[in-house]
């Protein structure tokens, strides 16, 4: 019996990664992270006192800043593609259209496949093209069997409220359990893949970065890409009020330019990450 599986989790850790069917592979690489020069100072704060029977608990945590609930009118069209193996042996139609709760739901139509096996749609968060290997940022995904169609549509829960951040949308030959991997050395591998051009407006159309000197809460480290800043590596004690403040952005500005960025209620942000400071490479 078929079964039709959908996630809205982000894939994380490593798959089989195959050949397609003329038994190559391809992988690129991320570049390195700029190693730190210098020790990031200490973040020093007094501890609440505990609260008692005749005392309430005070919050100290700072709300964070949210983007617009609805990007698109409900019924919208906000991205349109075919997704065509370069064969042309197996294809899908996709359209990402907006929903009433905020975010955006795939629809798919007109698959088909000469060669039906366990399939996989991605929505990836950089270009992509036929023979790469996994990606740990997607952020939507769903997978049905080799003998049922893919869901009609599902919803793209993980992505936000503003997915254009997402570069590409692919098909994936899905690995399965206990499967011998000779028998399709090429699952896991991307087997088409098409580029996603957006129709969603830039909420921050006017969104200049100046690199302002360190400061406490904001230690962490600039490093340049083609001679503009590109990346912040996040220091200890760093803080994303504050980080935000010293590039002349807002948090909601940060996080928009860091869809990936993992948003902490108490402001804290993870030390040895890296943030994007350039609008346009989000």
């Amino acid at each position: 019996m078929g079964r039709t599986r959908t996630a809205t989790t982000a894939v994380i850790g490593s798959a089989l990664v195959g050949l397609l069917l003329t038994g190559c592979t391809a992988f690129g690489g991320d570049d390195a992270i700029p190693t730190p020069t210098r020790q990031a100072a200490e973040r020093t704060a007094e501890p609440a006192p505990d609260p008692t029977r005749d005392t309430d608990r005070v919050e100290t945590k700072t709300e964070p800043e949210h983007e617009p609930e609805q990007a698109l009118p409900a019924g919208t069209v906000a991205a349109e593609t075919d997704v065509v193996s370069p064969s042309g042996d197996t294809s899908i139609h996709v359209r990402v259209v907006a929903n009433d709760n905020g975010t955006f739901d795939a629809q798919l139509s007109h698959y088909r496949t000469t060669n039906p096996q366990p399939m996989r749609l991605e929505f990836r968060h950089r270009p992509a093209k036929p023979l790469d290997g996994e990606d740990g940022l997607v952020r939507d995904f769903v997978e049905w069997d080799a003998s049922v169609a893919p869901p009609a549509s599902f919803t793209m829960g993980q992505s936000g409220p503003r997915p254009d951040y997402l570069r590409s949308v692919v098909l994936v030959p899905a690995t399965v359990a206990d499967e011998d991997s000779s028998e399709r050395p090429w699952a896991g591998s991307v087997l088409a893949a098409a580029d996603l051009t957006w129709k969603i407006p830039n909420p921050y159309p006017d969104l200049r970065v100046a690199v302002g000197k360190d400061r406490p809460g904001a230690y962490g480290i600039v490093t340049d890409v083609d001679g503009r800043p590109a990346n912040y590596l996040v220091a200890h004690g760093d803080e994303l009020s504050t980080v935000a403040e010293r590039f002349g952005a807002t948090p909601a500005q940060v996080q928009w330019m860091n869809p990936y960025m993992e948003q902490r209620a108490d402001d804290w942000l993870l030390e040895g990450s890296t943030l994007n400071i350039d609008p346009a490479r989000r």
